[in-house]
């Protein structure tokens, strides 16, 4: 009797019902899934019916995005380190340089003593560091526009001789005898060995034990606003001529007390430069 009557019978519409649903939600997956689907997303171009089934099952012609152009490199600095280029830091003319320089005396002293706490002082930096900067600041690879407009005047010749002028000039003036190191173990623990576990590295490692080493900026002598502003740009991003982003990467783990500390300590190490 069960069979006759109830949802259990042989033509049962419940049943039938069901099964005809079943049929019909397989089969709009199936059209959507391996034709309506795979059609719009190859856009306008026309695929054929196994071509439409293979992209329902996952198997997708991947020519087409290896043929597109992958992004543009990040290049840090345009300048590259030959033995072109270092012929010509090395030709550069101090005497015309002096000349060239004048036109700087408003910011940066008539012989590389800044005459603001956020300019730099250029006296006797490394010329190469120098060059760098200046070719730097005149490509765009470094912005700050006042810098950028005084270089863009400048030929490659220009930048040999005012980087040999500065170079030459005496670091001796820096001496500030007002200044004392602080004596904080974990910020000179930072700048000679670092933080391995942060993965910060040893300033010194760059920029020497007093912050002065040959081929690198020089950090004892320059004013503390600078230093700071330097530290906070490099993570920024609004300072990205550093080539490999050793300073960004390095910069952006420092909290902002270290960062105050740091330059409180290489500022007070100017008088370590006189007679240098």
């Amino acid at each position: 009797m069960a069979r006759k009557h109830g949802p259990f019978a042989t033509f049962s519409p419940w049943i039938l019902g069901s099964i005809c649903l079943i049929v019909a939600f397989w089969i709009a997956s199936l059209l959507i899934g391996f034709l309506w689907y795979p059609a719009i997303a190859s856009g306008n171009k026309p695929r054929g019916f196994l071509q439409l089934i293979c992209g329902g099952l996952g198997f997708v012609d991947n020519r087409a995005y290896g043929a597109q152009p992958g992004p543009s490199p990040v290049v840090s600095s345009d300048l590259a380190w030959t033995d072109a280029t270092w012929k010509k830091i090395r030709s550069g003319d101090l005497r015309r340089g002096a000349g060239i320089a004048l036109s700087c005396v408003t910011c940066h002293g008539p012989q590389g003593i800044s005459t603001a706490e956020y300019i730099p002082n250029l006296a006797g930096l490394p010329p190469e560091v120098i060059y760098k900067e200046l070719t730097d600041y005149r490509t765009g690879k470094r912005n700050w526009v006042v810098m950028n407009a005084v270089a863009t005047g400048l030929s490659d010749r220009d930048t040999a001789d005012v980087a040999a002028y500065y170079s030459s000039c005496p670091r001796n003036n820096l001496v500030n005898s007002q200044r004392t190191a602080p004596s904080d173990a974990d910020i000179s623990r930072l700048v000679t060995d670092g933080d391995p576990m942060r993965n910060v590295v040893a300033c010194a490692a760059c920029h020497g034990p007093e912050g002065v080493k040959t081929g690198a900026p020089p950090l004892a002598g320059q004013p503390t606003e600078y230093l700071s502003n330097q530290l906070v740009a490099s993570p920024r991003g609004t300072r990205s001529n550093d080539i490999n982003r050793q300073m960004r990467l390095i910069a952006s783990r420092l909290t902002p007390q270290e960062v105050v500390r740091l330059t409180e300590y290489f500022g007070s190490n100017e008088s370590k430069t006189a007679g240098r």
